[in-house]
């Protein structure tokens, strides 16, 4: 008792495994047993989870016939039980450890789930993509996952055995940042090779050979360093939509990131939203046909791909920067024509420069963004000229992409008045809108100078 008020000693693990069943117990009429050897799912942040993703889902009007993939799901099976019995959805509940599937699989029957949630075994190494393809028939709406988020380093600075296969955190008062509650947990639910980055970095290439095969894919995040080395990791990808979430559940914090090859998915973000371009034409008699003609000479004169969402809207695609450095590229296409070009420079290699070859290929496609299928050969070779240097011969299978990466997507919609085009960020490079956007000035500049001149 402090000041005649209760208070939780989190520090206890028991304690917190009490009050989690406690929770879900009460407030959701769940029934769910806890080993006292596994992790404890801290109920309100994979509550907001839940609540993230169908917000997600209603925006996209993804209501009906809901199916999502746990992975991951773990002895408690939360995420499952959780969105069947708030929403009804669907689950397949995977994990690659025998005793919790087992446990999982009493926590469904025990609360009349049976024919909601499927729970299903997978290969530690094997995320999603075996589930999927054993499960072809089935339209999958999302995927969401909690990932081991130590690194083997940091997980023995801050962990300790307390009996096979199991540890504790450090909850010394001297130790450097004290742990507000204790975590009990199997060794395989908190830490993996390469930490959360290696581990969602893999369901990314796997989302990469499965496409649409699920519409949503989610993950938690559990640093906001991850998340800036995956949504880098995204944005080199190809027809992909992504954003984040952020989960604040007292003093911890979390994030959410979710990506998508659909193109009718369009998310609901928390991202900061940018103030649109906005687009004047020299004449009010421009019209809507003259008007609509010249986007299309421009976008097709920067080469940049995009469909018409409706006649007066656009959804913009630049794969390449041409609208930088126009006079340049007017005077390299003049020396082309027979004007004088430059000489060309040598290229002068140092002292201790190594020689690389690449061979590649294209593969079956399936795994071609893994290292599960693929040909990889890397052979470093005496050099027959000079005996302090090296040559390396290097060959691998890579997939050919269909369509260049995309720097900035955007939308070019005519204005109400028909006098103008807005152009709105959707993705990619901000920097690069503002270049297109100055370049449709100059072009419309252009306009003004020919209306004056007539």
């Amino acid at each position: 008792m402090l000041n005649e008020m209760v208070a939780l000693n989190f520090r206890d693990a028991n304690n917190v495994r009490i009050l989690a069943k406690t929770l879900l117990r009460d407030d959701f009429g769940l029934n769910v047993e806890l080993p006292p050897d596994c992790l404890v799912p801290r109920v309100p942040q994979r509550l907001n989870y839940i609540y993230w993703i169908d917000d997600q889902l209603k925006t996209n009007g993804l209501t009906q016939d809901v199916l999502g993939i746990d992975i991951g799901t773990g002895a408690s099976c939360i995420y499952a039980l959780l969105g069947a019995k708030l929403f009804g959805w669907s689950f397949i509940a995977t994990d690659s450890d025998p005793r919790s599937l087992e446990v999982a699989k009493q926590n469904v029957e025990s609360n009349g789930l049976r024919d909601k949630i499927e729970i299903a075994h997978v290969d530690k190494n094997r995320l999603i993509k075996d589930i999927v393809r054993s499960h072809a028939s089935n339209n999958f709406t999302f995927c969401m996952c909690n990932p081991p988020f130590f690194e083997k380093e940091e997980f023995d600075e801050k962990f300790m055995p307390i009996d096979d296969n199991v540890v504790v955190n450090i909850c010394n008062e001297g130790y450097k940042s004290v742990p507000l509650s204790a975590t009990v947990a199997k060794i395989n639910e908190v830490t993996v090779a390469g930490g959360e980055v290696a581990f969602i970095s893999q369901l990314i290439d796997d989302s990469l050979a499965l496409k649409r095969s699920v519409v949503i894919y989610t993950s938690m995040v559990g640093r906001k360093c991850s998340l800036l080395k995956l949504k880098k990791k995204l944005g080199r990808c190809s027809n992909v939509k992504y954003t984040f979430g952020t989960l604040s559940q007292g003093k911890t914090q979390r994030w959410i990131l979710a990506w998508s090859f659909e193109p009718r998915i369009n998310f609901l973000s928390t991202i900061k939203a940018y103030s649109p371009f906005k687009l004047q034409f020299p004449s009010a008699d421009f019209g809507q046909e003259k008007s609509v003609l010249w986007a299309k000479q421009v976008l097709d004169t920067l080469k940049i791909s995009y469909y018409q969402s409706d006649e007066r809207i656009f959804v913009c695609d630049a794969a390449k920067n041409t609208w930088s450095n126009q006079r340049r590229k007017r005077r390299n296409s003049f020396q082309e024509k027979g004007g004088d070009i430059y000489q060309i420079k040598r290229l002068c290699l140092p002292p201790n420069a190594i020689s690389c070859s690449a061979g590649l290929g294209v593969g079956d496609g399936q795994d071609s963004l893994s290292n599960a299928g693929n040909f990889n050969e890397c052979m470093i070779l005496d050099n027959a000229y000079n005996s302090k240097r090296f040559d390396s011969s290097i060959q691998t299978y890579l997939p050919l992409c269909e369509k260049s990466q995309s720097i900035v997507r955007f939308e070019f919609a005519l204005s109400p008045n028909d006098k103008g085009f807005v152009l709105s960020w959707i993705d990619g490079s901000r920097n690069a809108l503002h270049q297109i956007n100055q370049y449709c000035k100059n072009q419309i500049s252009k306009l003004d100078n020919r209306a004056e001149s007539e």
